[in-house]
């Protein structure tokens, strides 16, 4: 009797112990058992797996899988952090000080792994190794030097650049760690990566709820959804760059990155040259569909070239999402697009609105879009065709001017810079006569506020924005990632996770 009454003490005890170290709400999970304390509370403490491939660097500045690029933010600290509204966020600065092309950053107090102070020498390393980098060159392309000058860094770049902390989001490592694809880079950030890919606590760092860090070898990028759903990992980023929705059974948020998918123009040949057809281009265009459902959701409208989450872009009531076939149409005729040609297309006299969108069909979500913006285009009196070709052929004709239109889409940098479409790589077609080129070139000095170039790109219309396209981040049950950060950096900040 006394050894059943002792069972069922024990079993209410275990129910207890059970039901208390359940938070928000969660299932009680293996990776949930043990606590840690911040300093300030006790939460729980958790065991994270994530995907990585052997066959790739895991030194930042070599890796080219989205996986192991990702685990950068794991290991390296930056200068700084970009939130998900691109606000900068300071990491490793102090501040900044500076405007133009010369811009000093001053450094925090703060330390490798291995005890050593994190100083100017190492973030002038870190930088060097970036720009020379594929995946950080892009975003540094316009700064030309770094410079160490005691406890900060002078920056020097080759044009004004308006949000230039945007653009610190490198990893810094400690001098001479990081030479090579096979080195393993000395960083201050919350874990330790180890040569043999084991990954162990930075003692010099604090690591929030997050305690153990395990790296899973993942011998096919297709296999990273079979294997968060069999729970081998707890967390997978699918940017759909190929076009193609794939479903993840697990918890899952949408994330809309710096992708912009754009309409571009020829601005230099036939009806195009008119600012009012380039206008009622864009008003014809029906951005919420193109997001909607040439994108199956995988995107979020764009009224302006910005990114809809851009803090400065906030408040700004320009532009529209929706189609307004009826504004478009009307633009048309006052501008004397109201007889047809022989050919059953409108005409002035001596324009006629039969276009063609070019695209590269092996991407079927641009494909869809294109299709969806010919439709629009028809339905407000234009005769506008797509032309489905190849990625060689495609990029051959943009950059030979041999277009009309094209489904183009570009990866913006966290600064949001737009240099791009203003004499970049995304500029073909462009005419760099249209007053929206000054106009951008003071914006991005500082010479004109946000809306004076928002006002300007409307009157102008040098390109139509149609969407910004997002990734899915698929998540295991026990888990809730952090999401404050841009796209870009995929796990965000781990010492932010908590258990779901």
């Amino acid at each position: 009797m006394q050894q059943k009454a002792l069972g069922a003490l024990a079993l209410f005890l275990t129910f207890v112990l059970l039901f208390c170290s359940c938070t928000g709400g969660g299932e009680p999970t293996e990776n949930g058992e043990n606590s840690a304390d911040t300093g300030n509370e006790t939460v729980q403490s958790l065991s994270v797996s994530l995907p990585y491939f052997e066959s790739d660097s895991c030194n930042p500045y070599f890796a080219v899988s989205t996986e192991n690029r990702a685990l950068a933010s794991l290991f390296y600290a930056p200068l700084y952090r970009v939130n998900a509204d691109f606000a900068p966020k300071a990491v490793l600065a102090e501040r900044v000080d500076g405007g133009g092309t010369s811009y000093t950053v001053t450094l925090k107090t703060a330390v490798f792994s291995n005890g050593k102070s994190v100083t100017a020498a190492d973030v002038v390393y870190s930088f060097n190794l970036a720009k020379n980098s594929a995946w950080y060159g892009a975003r540094l392309a316009n700064v030309q030097s770094a410079k160490a000058q005691g406890n900060a860094v002078v920056f020097t770049l080759s044009a004004p650049e308006r949000y230039f902390e945007n653009l610190l989001t490198f990893p810094v490592v400690q001098s001479g760690s990081a030479d090579t694809a096979d080195a393993v880079p000395v960083g201050s950030g919350a874990f330790v990566l180890s040569a043999d890919g084991t990954v162990t606590e930075n003692p010099h760092s604090t690591r929030g709820a997050v305690q153990t860090v395990r790296l899973v070898h993942i011998k096919d990028a297709s296999h990273l959804g079979d294997a968060l759903e069999i729970g081998n990992i707890d967390f997978v980023f699918d940017d759909f760059a190929d076009g193609n929705y794939t479903r993840i059974v697990a918890q899952n948020t949408f994330v809309t990155m710096n992708n912009l998918v754009y309409l571009g123009m020829n601005c230099t040949a036939g009806a195009l040259t008119s600012a009012a057809v380039r206008t009622a281009i864009y008003y014809a265009a029906d951005k919420d569909n193109v997001a909607a459902s040439a994108y199956r959701g995988c995107a979020e409208s764009a009224a302006l070239p910005f990114h809809p989450a851009f803090c400065k872009a906030q408040g700004l009531a320009l532009g529209q999402t929706a189609a307004d076939t009826a504004r478009a149409s009307e633009i048309l005729g006052k501008i004397g697009y109201n007889r047809y040609d022989k050919n059953g297309r409108l005409t002035n006299g001596q324009n006629t609105l039969g276009m063609t969108i070019l695209v590269n069909g092996a991407n079927g979500f641009r494909l869809s879009a294109a299709y969806a913006v010919a439709d629009n285009l028809n339905a407000a009196g234009f005769s506008v065709t797509v032309e489905n070709v190849s990625d060689e052929v495609y990029r051959a004709r943009i950059a030979s001017g041999a277009f009309t239109l094209y489904l183009g889409e570009v990866k913006l940098g966290e600064n949001m810079s737009l240099s791009p479409f203003f004499g970049g790589a995304a500029s073909a077609g462009a005419d760099s006569t249209l007053p929206v080129f000054a106009a951008y070139t003071a914006f991005a000095a500082g010479e004109v506020s946000l809306s004076d170039f928002a006002n300007a790109f409307l009157d102008d219309m040098p390109f139509v924005p149609l969407c910004y396209r997002a990734g899915l981040a698929a998540y295991s049950r026990s888990i809730a990632p952090d999401f404050s950060a841009a796209a870009y950096d995929i796990y965000g900040d781990i010492t932010l996770w908590t258990a779901a």
